[in-house]
């Protein structure tokens, strides 16, 4: 790669507010939010795959065929960072329990952010304080949640033997203790 043309990538990019748009853009399309520990990187990322684009389009880049330029960098910065966000995800595969998800469904989402050790010392915090104000119910059914074996509430229902709505009682008195919880203690979660 000529790093004088990728260096022109980079001034072309940052010339125009619109253009570094493009990379945001395409985070934004990927499910990247603002909010992630690494999002500064990946735009930063993104910005140095404009500037390999850049370089290697064949065409000199003029007012009449910006537009094509920008198309062909948008997938390229898509696939890239696609790619090494998809090499992010095999290495770490933590998982996020959230208590205020709907009621039928599971419980457990994927947590993109949860690769970060601050972000899982303070859920283990959280979870820890929790438990350890929870009734007797609402703490058997923390840690089968928690243990990832049920798919859902039903399915505690069946193991426990007790009826769905009891086992919607234990999950609302668990609620009603987290956020108890968050707001004596907001910066805990």
């Amino acid at each position: 790669m000529n790093t004088i043309k990728a260096t022109e990538g980079l001034t072309y990019l940052f010339s125009n507010d619109q253009r570094i748009r493009l990379i945001h853009g395409v985070l934004k399309g990927l499910g990247v939010a603002p909010s992630r520990d690494d999002y500064p990187d990946l735009v930063q990322e993104g910005c140095l795959i404009f500037a390999q684009v850049y370089a290697a389009y064949p065409q000199p880049v003029t007012p009449a065929n910006e537009r094509q330029l920008m198309t062909y960098a948008y997938r390229q910065i898509r696939w890239r960072l696609l790619d090494q966000l998809r090499r992010g995800q095999h290495r770490v595969t933590l998982r996020q329990y959230s208590l205020d998800d709907d009621l039928a469904g599971g419980s457990q989402l994927a947590d993109p952010q949860a690769g970060a050790a601050f972000v899982q010392l303070e859920r283990k915090a959280f979870f820890a304080e929790l438990r350890s104000q929870s009734s007797g119910t609402a703490r058997k059914y923390l840690d089968l949640v928690l243990s990832g074996r049920f798919q859902n509430d039903a399915a505690i229902a069946r193991h426990c033997g007790v009826s769905p709505q009891a086992v919607y009682q234990w999950r609302r008195q668990l609620v009603a203790t987290g956020r108890r919880i968050r707001r004596a203690n907001p910066d805990m979660l």
